[in-house]
């Protein structure tokens, strides 16, 4: 019983301690994405899947999404280019992770 104190008592001290939320913070952004040919279906599907998810998407070409520790922007050109950023991810996802699913997703809906 000590042993559980004693470690609930240092993550308390890690997740708040003021460096290491501001070093995750900086970690927890990964590089923009650039997905070509996403065609004006393909943007609606995918904005109608993520809806289906429960995840409220903001009107027209560009905003923010947040789910569950995640929280990222995309950008349509209303053609055929989406750029896709995640934001803010739990540290323990990696930017790879997070990545291969975007474009998972992404290449889902390209297909449909």
């Amino acid at each position: 019983m000590k042993m559980k104190s004693i470690f609930s008592l240092l993550v308390v001290c890690l997740v708040f301690s003021p460096g290491l939320a501001q070093a995750q913070n900086e970690e927890s952004s990964c590089k923009s994405i650039t997905f070509v040919n996403v065609t004006p279906d393909a943007f609606e599907c995918m904005k109608n899947r993520l809806q289906n998810y429960g995840i409220d998407v903001p009107p027209g070409n560009e905003g923010k999404l947040s789910e569950r520790g995640v929280t990222g922007r995309f950008e349509w050109d209303g053609r055929s280019i989406l750029t896709t950023t995640i934001e803010e991810k739990p540290f323990f996802v990696s930017c790879e992770t997070a990545d291969e699913r975007m474009i998972l997703f992404v290449d889902e809906c390209k297909g449909a």
